[in-house]
Parts: C-alpha cells; sequence; structure tokens
C-alpha cells in the first residue's frame, strides 16, 4: 500500500501532474506515462473494499459501456482490419478520469502549485508564440509556417499547428481556477483581464481561426457569467474602440484578414449549399473529409469501419464523384477533421447514437452542478469541453492520444469539482 502522505511519494505525483503539458507538448511517451502513472497510484493508495464505490458513478458507468462497444465495434469490423489498440485502450482514459480527479480530491495534494505552474507554462508557451512572430523563429528555433502571405505559428510544436487547442484548454483551466480560489480586488480582476488578453492575442498569432473563435467564444460567456464580468464588458468596449480608431491601418495586415474577414468568408462560404451537388460539395478541403467519410458512413451505416480506419477506406475512387474536380487528390487523411464524421465513418449508427446520448446526458450533468453551485470554474471547463462538438468545425481526431489527453484531463478536472461539491453537501465541508 502506498502512502502519498510521505513527502518523496507527494513531491513525485506533484511534479508528474505539474509536467503533464510540458509531456503533452514534447513527449507523448511521456504524458502516456503520467496518465499510467496516476491511473496506477490510484489503484495502489484505495483499499479493495472501497475501490468498487469509486466505479459506481454514472458518469464513469457511461464511459465503461462505450469502451466496451468500442471492443464490439471492433470485433464486428475484424474483417476490416481497423485499430486493435485504439479500441482496447481507451479504457485508459475512463480510469484517468477516476483516478485524476479522486486524486485531485485529497488533502495532500497542493492543488495551488500545480494549477500555478500550469498557468506558468501557458504564458512560456505564448511568450514563446510572441517572440516566434517577432523573429520568424521559436527559441527552439523552429520555424514559422509560410501559408500564403500569412505565417502560422506552432511553437514548441514546430509544423504541427495545433498549438492553440493547447492553450486554449489549460488557459480556461488555469482562470477558473484563479477566480474562485485567490484575492478578488480590483487589482486582481485587472491582471487577469490583461492575462486574457495576452493569451487572446497569442492565439490570434497562431492564424488558428477554429481555435481563435472558439476561445472568443469561451471567454466571452465563461466571464458574462462571472464575477468580472463589468470589467469585462468594460475593457472589451474600450478595445473595440480602440480597433475601432486604428481600423484603416489594422485591416491591411493579412493575419487580420484572415483571422476576421476570411473568418467571416469562410462561414459564410460553408453554410451556402450548392444546389443540386448537395451540401458537402465543397471546393474546402476539410469539406473533401466530411463528404468522403458521410459516403464511407452511406456504404457501412451500422457499425462504420472501426476506428482509425478512416485513412484505410477514403482513398478509394467511388468517393471522388461527390468531391469537386480539382480536390479529389486531398479527400484523403488520417481522420475526418470532424468529430461527427469520424464517429459516422468509423462507428457508424449505432455507435453515433451511444456516443452523443452518452455525452449529451454527461454534459446536463456537468451544467446541473453549474447552476447548482454557480462555481464558474466548473462552467468554463464545460465550455471548452463543448467546443469539440461545435458541428462543422475542423478538428483534431477525438481518439488521437494528443487531443484525447487535453480532453479527459479537462474531463478529470469536472469530475472533481463535482465530487468536492458533493462532499461539501454531504458531509457540510
Amino acid at each position: 500500500m502506498i502512502n502519498l502522505k510521505e513527502s518523496k511519494q507527494k513531491f513525485l505525483l506533484e511534479l508528474l501532474i505539474i509536467i503533464l503539458p510540458i509531456g503533452i507538448l514534447f513527449s507523448n511517451v511521456l504524458s502516456e506515462f503520467i496518465i499510467f502513472f496516476i491511473i496506477l497510484i490510484f489503484f495502489f493508495t484505495k483499499k479493495k473494499d472501497k475501490l468498487l464505490n469509486y466505479f459506481n458513478n454514472r458518469i464513469f458507468i457511461l464511459l465503461f459501456i462505450f469502451s466496451i462497444f468500442l471492443i464490439i465495434n471492433y470485433l464486428i469490423n475484424f474483417s476490416k482490419e481497423p485499430s486493435l489498440t485504439r479500441s482496447l485502450f481507451f479504457l485508459r482514459f475512463p480510469l484517468y478520469v477516476i483516478s485524476f480527479s479522486y486524486l485531485l480530491g485529497q488533502k495532500f495534494l497542493d492543488k495551488n502549485k500545480i494549477f500555478f505552474y500550469w498557468g506558468i507554462i501557458i504564458f512560456l508557451v505564448c511568450l514563446d508564440l510572441q517572440y516566434q512572430s517577432i523573429t520568424g523563429k521559436n527559441i527552439l528555433g523552429y520555424e514559422a509556417v509560410l501559408e500564403g502571405s500569412v505565417n502560422r505559428l506552432g511553437g514548441f510544436l514546430n509544423d504541427e499547428l495545433k498549438i492553440a487547442y493547447f492553450i486554449n484548454n489549460f488557459f480556461i483551466i488555469t482562470l477558473g481556477y484563479l477566480l474562485i480560489n485567490f484575492d478578488k480586488s480590483n487589482n486582481y480582476n485587472f491582471y487577469i483581464f490583461i492575462l486574457t488578453l495576452f493569451v487572446i492575442y497569442s492565439v490570434y498569432l497562431t492564424g488558428e481561426r477554429g481555435n481563435f473563435l472558439t476561445l472568443i467564444f469561451v471567454i466571452f460567456a465563461f466571464f458574462s457569467f462571472s464575477n468580472l464580468k463589468k470589467y469585462f464588458f468594460l475593457g472589451m468596449f474600450c478595445l473595440i474602440s480602440i480597433l475601432f480608431i486604428f481600423f484603416d491601418q489594422i485591416k491591411v495586415s493579412s493575419k487580420f484578414d484572415r483571422m476576421l474577414t476570411g473568418n467571416i468568408n469562410s462561414i459564410e462560404y460553408l453554410l451556402a449549399n450548392n444546389e443540386g451537388e448537395g451540401f458537402l460539395y465543397k471546393d474546402n478541403v476539410y469539406f473533401n473529409h466530411y463528404s468522403t467519410a458521410f459516403q464511407i458512413f452511406q456504404d457501412y451505416p451500422i457499425n462504420g469501419v472501426g476506428l482509425k480506419n478512416f485513412r484505410n477506406y477514403c482513398d478509394n475512387p467511388k468517393y471522388d464523384k461527390k468531391i469537386p474536380p480539382e480536390q479529389r487528390g486531398r479527400k484523403c487523411a488520417t481522420h475526418p477533421h470532424n468529430l461527427y464524421f469520424e464517429i459516422l465513418s468509423e462507428l457508424g449508427l449505432i455507435g453515433f447514437l451511444i456516443f452523443f446520448i452518452f455525452f449529451f446526458y454527461i454534459f446536463y450533468i456537468f451544467f446541473s452542478f453549474y447552476f447548482k453551485s454557480k462555481n464558474i470554474f466548473i462552467l468554463g471547463n464545460t465550455l471548452t469541453l463543448l467546443t469539440f462538438f461545435i458541428p462543422f468545425f475542423p478538428r483534431g481526431s477525438f481518439f488521437t492520444n494528443w487531443n484525447a489527453i487535453i480532453f479527459w484531463t479537462v474531463f478529470s478536472i469536472n469530475c472533481y469539482l463535482i465530487n468536492k461539491y458533493m462532499n461539501k453537501k454531504n458531509y457540510g465541508k
């Protein structure tokens, strides 16, 4: 039996949790090891006769059922050779959720230290992006990626242009923790607002339009329900006024054109319906993936083709007929870049219904606890998780380790907050 109250073991656990964002940035092996270690610690610190109590909750049961479904789906699609490891080892994420949420609830773990260092990591990542924007290279020498006339920034992820998703999730975690646990003075609120603007600008510099829009949405909703709403709306009014005054100078920027004008034009284009060709028939690389995935779903409507198998079916020439001729060479990828089409094509209608019914209920639980507790931390995390479910927004694969670790970390923190609220209610703590 491990005694986590012993200083060396406590220090090791806190250290591994603190460096989890660093592992996500630089090493999938390290981040997977941290998850495995957290799960292991949970099992070794709990008495066997009490373990069942922690697994007997609605959220874990739903996730466990979905894990079993993935294994069944693999067996059904065995002849199509889907990914066994991805189907089998998805179970580690429900285990990670219950293990991490439990450990965060223990008094021996210094949450202030953990979330403080997570905030420092996000600040340094944003600072590195600012440096890369000015010099063309980040501190490790990774160069910005030129797309047309716009420099896309990957920061510590080099040419993998997804750093904004990492920032969005861990910043909202940090912001929620800061707002509910520390000083509420005017000076403190001012620093929070300046930090928020700094992060928003850093995400803007990356050139990631989807993640920039989702961050704006989450920040706006987050502050609208927080105690800082009057400062937030005053600050936003001043910022918009400044932008309006200097609009003529700003609008000539290619980055501004991509992130604002380009976003508006993209939304208008993506909402348009091509008569006779269908809604998914568009001269757009992501819609090529969506159209291909939907055609795969039409061919395998019940069970799909199995996890990680879109890549093995998307190159079929028969799917060219619903892709613009000039885009047919770009219809294939490792995944469809959208949650809905990924689930439909790889898990079929049964998987689609199970997945979204389960998550609809889980989000109902999250929002219910927010309205009961008025805990802005839960709200911010829930809104961040919901951004992964925005229809037609391009996203990484839900089942890819990198995306999944970030998603389930935010998810685990919400479960910890719910457990904390329930303990206070039941025991008056």
